[in-house]
């Protein structure tokens, strides 16, 4: 069998994908015809099901979105919807992933799902593709997220590959969407806090400036002599200015995991843990304010309640108006 995968269903192998931690392969290879080999046709059972994160089989309510070459090569099939590419995108955009299925490459499938998703939902997706974590195939929104994984492509490869695209109607708002991104998110929390941080003030955010995201920041002799730590990572700088933000999720500050250990007859070692991790934090924002940066805390309850998000970007602003 071989099969190129197209759109949203591309997007859901390609988590697959990375969350085995496995890199992307490199290399990039032009896109082939739909070939059911060594079956005579088209059926469900070649689907590889597991890999493309689907429980059921396809049905034409549902289908399979795949790409071919040429009209003459298109899929046809009950459980497929498929879109034919020929000279419209630059040669070798596709990612072979192994045992026949192939995907577009990142940079293509950033700027063909830009009239799929809302610019928010676009903007985030390129902070997953230039980041190190992968949000659930099945459910993007709410599923599990895995970290500490090798990013797919960076915001400068897809600018260079939009380039190529010239001023179509999807490449302007995919260039649009990627001015609001950095790389190397570490986590979507991370990155919904920034592209708020990015938008402007009509595009519903708060128009701070561009940013920075985990960049290490050495620190001096004199405090590594004194126990310090040789550098301190903040989560997201403000580009231009001294100060950044650190979201501080429940890990930061892990109560129930305390009082799990409770139940179980002892926290001891609990309390210990969560409270070595709190000081951590404090001194890593001590650290970085006496090497001239400002970095406030963001935590999970200011994301979600009224108002909350917006009293620390007010903060933010005064402290960059002082």
């Amino acid at each position: 069998m071989r099969l190129a995968l197209d759109g949203l269903t591309a997007l859901r192998a390609l988590r697959v994908w990375r969350r085995t931690g496995r890199p992307l392969p490199e290399a990039r290879c032009e896109l082939p015809p739909p070939d059911p080999n060594p079956q005579r046709r088209w059926t469900t059972r070649l689907l590889p099901l597991e890999r493309l994160a689907l429980r059921e089989v396809p049905t034409a309510d549902r289908p399979l979105e795949v790409v071919a070459p040429s009209a003459r090569t298109r899929l046809e099939a009950s459980f497929a919807r498929c879109r034919v590419r020929s000279t419209s995108i630059p040669g070798r955009s596709f990612v072979d992933l192994g045992d026949g299925l192939l995907i577009p490459c990142p940079e293509l499938l950033f700027f063909e799902l830009a009239e799929t998703m809302t610019p928010e939902a676009h903007a985030l997706l390129a902070y997953e593709l230039c980041g190190t974590y992968a949000r659930d195939p099945e459910q993007p929104r709410l599923g599990e997220v895995v970290y500490d994984l090798p990013p797919v492509t960076s915001t400068e490869r897809i600018a260079a590959y939009l380039d190529l695209l010239g001023d179509r109607p999807a490449a302007i708002a995919s260039r649009h969407n990627l001015s609001h991104v950095a790389d190397n998110a570490w986590s979507p929390m991370e990155a919904i806090v920034a592209l708020m941080i990015c938008l402007r003030p009509d595009e519903l955010g708060y128009g701070l400036g561009r940013v920075r995201l985990n960049a290490r920041r050495g620190s001096t002799p004199e405090l590594v002599a004194l126990g310090c730590r040789e550098s301190r990572v903040p989560d997201i700088e403000i580009v231009g200015t001294h100060v950044g933000f650190n979201y501080d999720s429940t890990l930061h500050l892990d109560l129930d995991a305390i009082a799990d250990a409770a139940a179980r007859g002892d926290a001891s070692a609990e309390i210990r843990a969560v409270r070595e991790k709190y000081l951590d934090d404090l001194r890593s924002n001590r650290e970085l304010a006496a090497l001239g940066s400002i970095i406030l805390p963001v935590t999970k309850q200011d994301l979600f309640a009224p108002g909350g998000l917006d009293a620390v970007m007010l903060e933010a602003a005064m402290v960059i108006d002082q």
